[in-house]
């Protein structure tokens, strides 16, 4: 294991959040780290763990590094048995597109694993291709329901049905709040939610079951209908009554989107009824393969599939094996090239730039004096080889020319068939002259 000090590997304000997502908190990534937490990180069982990102220089780990924690997750006989299904862990399609660009941006080799931990370090930008087992697929050809916006998933219907209608009736009806005239007639009793002291209004007029639902869904999103109204007391009180008459003077009403000014108004219930009927099918999706992102999956209320995914994760973290091999492939596509310093077993990078021996002998003495200076002390940082300006220019030519490897953790090393880098060569490089030598 590598114990040198990292970079922070910035790849600029990136914001992998979807559109549909925007409103709410979404993930903005900023640098790729290279540094591996291990006893700090919280694993996948804690899922606010999921994708709390550092940048590499905040702290410096010192001395030897312990073993995971697992203590937040349930105890075994606690915990849910995953779902039999394949998880296949890939890069989010946008995300990996924003990172290639960078990368084509850059000169700069960028280590494998590093870029395939930046992904895994951010639920959003991790895509699931999730597979029923042989097994599991008798009898379910489409084992889950998923939500077409935003990919929310489940194998349960109803749970995707009630996700929809939450999240995204908003997406086809404008919600406003209106004045109306503070109900009239004898009242003998008014509902009041035990648990707020909320009250909710005689249980007899027709608004009732829609208030009922509304607290429901707002405030106790956790709870079945029945029971909340095991919850809900009857107050025979005139006070109470007349008070409750005073606060209702206001309903919230649904208009759809783009339908006009003569649009009608509808209550809940009916705006529910009608996007069942007009838009919800289009929506809701039966599938036998499921392709979700990270963060989508985790939020499942599906414990099985949540588990089955915090396995397929937590394995990933270990050794990146599935998401390097995506990576490799989707690097190559675009033309990137490869890399693996040291020796043929040494870290793999990743560069946009064409690297190719310097031919001291032919260039002008100048690039050739630099040149050969990184030669002869390889993983030589910046301060030592720029003294002057001027050595800046032909270092800048040399690097984006590929005739000098310019890693992220700030040093340089000449091109050959395995390029110098990590702690070993600074090691043996610091044994052979206590003070390092600078390009004069």
């Amino acid at each position: 294991m590598e114990t040198e000090d990292r970079p922070v590997l910035d790849l600029g304000a990136i914001d992998f959040t979807p559109d549909w997502a925007k409103r709410d908190a979404g993930v903005s990534v900023g640098h790729v780290k290279s540094e591996r937490e291990t006893p700090e990180r919280k694993s996948f069982g804690d899922r606010k763990g999921f994708g709390e990102r550092r940048p590499f220089g905040d702290a410096k780990k010192k001395g030897p590094q312990g073993p995971r924690s697992f203590d937040r997750r349930p105890r075994e006989a606690e915990r849910p048995k995953p779902l039999d299904v394949d998880v296949k862990i890939l890069p989010e399609t946008k995300a990996l597109g924003t990172i290639i660009r960078k990368l084509q941006q850059d000169f700069h080799a960028y280590k494998l694993k590093d870029l395939a931990y930046f992904f895994l370090d951010n639920p959003s930008s991790v895509l699931l291709k999730i597979t029923p087992r042989e097994e599991a697929k008798t009898g379910a050809e489409k084992m889950f329901r998923q939500c077409k916006a935003c990919g929310f998933a489940s194998t349960n219907e109803d749970d995707v049905v009630q996700h929809i209608l939450t999240a995204h009736i908003g997406d086809y009806y404008e919600i406003k709040e209106i004045d109306c005239e503070p109900p009239k007639g004898n009242f003998n009793c008014v509902a009041k939610c035990g648990l707020s002291g909320v009250l909710l209004g005689p249980p007899n007029i027709h608004e009732f079951n829609g208030v009922v639902r509304e607290m429901i869904r707002t405030r106790y999103p956790n709870m079945t209908e029945e029971q909340y109204r095991s919850h809900i007391e009857m107050v025979r009180d005139a006070d109470a009554i007349e008070e409750w008459r005073k606060t209702a003077v206001k309903k919230t009403v649904f208009v759809a989107k783009g339908a006009g000014e003569d649009a009608p108004q509808l209550t809940r219930e009916q705006a529910e009824a009608e996007f069942r009927r007009n838009i919800m099918p289009a929506m809701l999706e039966a599938t036998k393969n499921l392709m979700i992102t990270a963060e989508m999956a985790l939020k499942s209320p599906v414990k099985p599939l949540v588990w089955a995914v915090r396995d397929a994760l937590e394995a990933e973290r270990r050794a990146p094996y599935n998401m390097c091999f995506a990576l490799r492939g989707a690097f190559h596509h675009r033309k990137l090239h490869f890399f693996r310093a040291n020796d043929a077993r040494g870290p793999e990078f990743v560069t946009s730039a064409d690297l190719k021996e310097f031919d001291a002998a032919h260039a002008i003495p100048e690039l050739a004096k630099v040149a050969t200076f990184i030669a002869e002390h390889p993983c030589s940082p910046r301060i030592d080889i720029v003294t002057e300006p001027e050595i800046e220019k032909h270092l800048v030519w040399l690097v984006s020319t590929g005739h000098v490897v310019a890693f992220t953790n700030g040093v340089y090393s000449a091109v050959e068939k395995y390029p110098k880098y990590g702690p070993q060569w600074q090691k043996r490089k610091e044994a052979k002259d206590e003070a390092p030598a600078q390009l004069a």
